[in-house]
């Protein structure tokens, strides 16, 4: 697991020695609405017992901590961490800490165990994971302590977390599924070998999508098979190239994980990358370059940035006039000949 976090006041200890939660502690120190004056004087009077000066008060003052914490494929993890980043240049009083967690190493125990610590350290948490049992309980403790926790990309919406920001995922999965029957020869039976991951909502709600405008649509296109990656290029890469070496034929690829690289590796290897379309998720450096070499027809994003931004939006918004809605994020639609900023 990689860790980026910062140096900062114990705000679980300040938390446990007023007997309120660190979301409460985290809205004193920073002079919010939605606290009550004797709670406040607690906040204060376990901060003068712990040893906290008035300077130390005052330099933490205005200060945003958040956690995002992400388990996914490694290049989605680098992507978001990226972004992150960018959000943070621009914010002089913002501070985030990173967790991120390739999928193959992903253990539900401990993941939730790593919730409930940095719960107890900042004020809000943006999570991308899978559906679990134990990761829904860990954000409902969360939720309880008065920790806002905001689902992006794939959400949790058993787990009462405060919202859910990224794109309506059926949509995308269907705009897949449209796209690839329009871009195959009108009538034509064909092969579709559709490509997933592990138990992320985002990818269930994709297959949603993709197998009913297929079905409705273009009846003459199958999926053939469900094959699962682990969101990396190398299971990919196995998992295609199996497919190829049984010489079964295929029209199309629905890539909804991640490892596209793994994918048009596989294709080009046995020559047929100019006769498959070949549909993925999430603009990265190496999907924008497999789309210019023509190896992948079309990529299905997202504003990362922009959604980071939105859930920080949220965390800032006062008690007393906060009215939480998910955000529907546009779906961004790229192929070869798209202006790629």
């Amino acid at each position: 697991m990689t860790q980026h976090n910062w140096k900062s006041p114990s705000i679980k200890h300040i938390a446990q020695e007023a007997d309120v939660s660190p979301a409460t502690v985290d809205r004193v120190l920073n002079g919010r609405e939605g606290v009550r004056e004797v709670t406040r004087k607690k906040v204060e009077s376990a901060m003068a017992r712990l040893g906290i000066l008035a300077g130390e008060e005052s330099r933490n003052a205005g200060v945003q901590r958040v956690a995002i914490l992400c388990e996914s494929g490694t290049s989605f993890l680098g992507h978001l961490e990226r972004q992150a980043r960018a959000v943070m240049a621009e914010r002089p009083q913002l501070r985030i800490s990173i967790d991120t967690l390739p999928s193959a190493q992903f253990n539900a125990e401990r993941f939730s165990q790593l919730i409930e610590r940095r719960a107890a350290e900042v004020s809000g948490i943006i999570l991308v994971c899978r559906d679990d049992v134990k990761i829904n309980r860990a954000v409902k403790a969360a939720i309880a302590d008065g920790v806002q926790v905001i689902c992006l990309t794939s959400d949790l919406p058993n787990s009462r977390r405060t919202a859910y920001v990224g794109i309506d995922q059926i949509a995308s999965g269907a705009t897949a599924g449209w796209f690839m029957g329009r871009m195959l020869p009108p009538q034509q039976p064909g092969n579709i070998l559709l490509i997933c991951s592990s138990t992320y909502r985002t990818q269930e709600e994709r297959e949603i999508g993709f197998r009913r405008v297929l079905r409705e649509a273009f009846p003459w296109l199958t999926i053939r098979d469900r094959v699962n990656i682990n969101d990396e290029a190398e299971t990919a890469w196995h998992s295609v190239k199996k497919w190829l070496d049984e010489g079964k034929p295929m029209a199309g690829i629905y890539n909804t994980a991640g490892g596209n690289e793994g994918v048009a590796k596989a294709l080009e290897a046995y020559g047929v990358q100019d006769q498959v379309v070949f549909i993925g998720h999430e603009l990265s450096e190496s999907s924008r370059v497999l789309l210019e070499r023509g190896v992948m027809d079309m990529v299905l994003g997202h504003d990362m940035r922009r959604e980071i931004e939105q859930c920080l939006a949220i965390f800032d918004q006062p008690i007393s006039e906060r009215s939480v809605n998910d955000i529907k994020t546009p779906l961004l639609i790229y192929h070869r000949y798209s202006y790629f900023a």
